[in-house]
């Protein structure tokens, strides 16, 4: 039985099984471990690739071992989230994929479904409650090292002013609250570094745009964009393209380094990319369901936790092998 796969950054769990890194019960290997089964996943929404990448690999692993998959769609509604959970630990699945849109929304929902004995993975974004498994992104490891990056570009010796602006999604999300923290432990260190602006586009391209063009407006010496998520840091990119700071202005972004983003880094619209991976995650969180279903558990007060990869891809050395799309259906 597992008791802990805790920071096994850079090594996926299909590889880790093969290796002999994670023990199961003999009996992991029979059919009978995934007949009658069924998992659940809440995503905030689908028709994104991030989401739409991880329900196909979940999904292959469902169909390949004969456990019972379905997606519920929040659709970007939050108290539509909640009730769906609420409706998911009422149909008694064995096992509910949250995908958190805040730290608090789903917290004491997680926590009721642990109790019942329904298992919760947490894919990337996590939830102030521990559940029994999660699969993501360090948020706090691509928070210090964007910030690390910034302050060579930015800080003492750059000949740059040193403003910065970070454009989060929510201000609540794991993401957001994780990149947040570490980041200003860098930037405290180099009082050259100024944050001028730290507002929240609700994930939405359009007002990340909107709040980009504003700052700009007010810092014409403005050095680099931080923001937490790279489909609405598109928006950001185009302020920073239209306001002709293209060669003046950093933009940096995370996510999960889809074909559209790399479209974007290659066009200039977005100048550095931490990626981690988002098929990858899939395959990730599709082998951590076989798991779960094959009894794995983690030791008490902890949780199973697999972090993923990550790939820094810059404009000066894109490569089209670093993003992923989905396959044409």
């Amino acid at each position: 039985m597992i008791k802990s796969l805790k920071r096994m950054a850079g090594l996926g769990i299909a590889a880790m099984m093969m290796a002999g890194v994670i023990a199961v019960p003999q009996t992991a290997t029979a059919a009978s471990a995934y007949e009658g089964k069924k998992v659940i996943f809440i995503p905030i929404a689908m028709g994104i690739t991030l989401t739409e990448g991880w329900a196909r690999r979940m999904e292959e692993q469902a169909k390949l071992h004969g456990f019972d998959f379905e997606v519920r769609d929040a659709a970007f509604n939050m108290k539509a989230m909640s009730e769906i959970f609420a409706k998911a630990i009422n149909d008694k699945p064995d096992i509910i994929v949250a995908h958190n849109p805040t730290v608090q929304l789903l917290a004491r929902q997680i926590r009721q479904a642990e109790s019942k004995g329904i298992k919760v993975l947490q894919i990337n974004l996590q939830s102030n409650q521990k559940s029994t498994a999660f699969v993501g992104a360090n948020w706090s490891r691509i928070g210090n090292d964007v910030a690390e990056d910034i302050v060579a570009a930015c800080g003492k010796g750059s000949g740059k002013s040193g403003k910065v602006a970070i454009v989060p999604g929510q201000l609540t999300a794991a993401d957001s609250v994780l990149m947040n923290k570490a980041t200003m432990a860098v930037f405290d260190k180099h009082p050259e570094i100024t944050v001028v602006s730290n507002q929240a586009s609700n994930w939405e391209p359009e007002k990340a745009r909107q709040i980009t063009a504003t700052v700009l407006q007010q810092n014409p010496d403005l050095c680099a964009v931080f923001g937490h998520w790279g489909i609405h840091t598109i928006g950001a990119g185009n302020a920073v393209k239209d306001a002709g700071k293209a060669d003046s202005v950093l933009v940096y972004a995370t996510g999960g380094g889809n074909r559209l983003i790399c479209k974007n880094i290659e066009d200039g619209v977005i100048d550095r990319y931490w990626s981690y991976n988002a098929d990858g995650q899939g395959r990730d969180a599709g082998a951590m369901l076989r798991l779960m279903l094959q009894g794995a558990a983690p030791a008490e007060g902890e949780m199973l936790e697999v972090e993923s990869p990550l790939i820094v891809i810059k404009k000066e050395s894109y490569s089209p092998q670093q993003c992923w799309d989905l396959p044409a259906k």
